[in-house]
């Protein structure tokens, strides 16, 4: 009982609360853009059918993208039989992609900027795991480190899942000091 209460009470003290509709113009991301907010939306689902995830980021990419529109971008694991037919790749048009990617591939590692080919057309960078197995010891040990998180050793979906992770976290840093 106590517990219910404590739910209409929550729900009464927000029901009544207008949402600020400025924030949600369809602009193309215009006002996104003046006030420099990016939108990254991060899983292995993106362009890479492997689950409901990936019917899900497709289904709201176009009210994403006319929402946000340049300010949005999908990142995710390369898959090169989805890319094939999914994705068109492209080289990075704004300077941060641009200088983020090459810094990653000047550590050797592979990155793809495109756009995927589904309604909206909205930027992926995409990449390959496999290219940054190499530094799996040292991003298994920071996450021991940081976190007291263990990965089984020839768990190869957590190992895949460290890596790609470690790679998301790079760039968004890197990305964040360019910006």
């Amino acid at each position: 009982m106590a517990q219910m209460k404590r739910r209409n009470s929550f729900y009464r003290s927000f029901k009544n609360v207008e949402p600020d509709m400025d924030e949600f113009e369809m602009d193309r991301g215009e006002t996104a853009a003046v006030q420099n907010k990016w939108v990254f939306e991060i899983a292995w689902e993106v362009a890479n059918k492997v689950g409901g995830i990936y019917t899900v980021i497709k289904s709201k990419a176009p009210v994403t993208v006319e929402e946000l529109g340049e300010q949005y971008c999908l990142l995710g694991p390369y898959n090169e039989s989805c890319v094939r037919t999914e994705v068109e790749l492209l080289e990075p048009h704004h300077y941060v992609y641009r200088q983020t990617i090459q810094q990653m591939r000047d550590c050797g590692i592979k990155v793809y900027f495109g756009r995927w080919l589904i309604d909206g057309y909205p930027k992926v960078i995409l990449f390959d795991i496999g290219s940054a197995a190499w530094k799996l010891d040292e991003f298994k040990h920071e996450l021991w480190e940081k976190a007291n998180i263990g990965i089984p050793w020839h768990d190869r979906e957590s190992n895949d899942a460290v890596i790609f992770g470690a790679l998301v976290a790079w760039f968004l840093g890197e990305t964040v000091t360019e910006l």
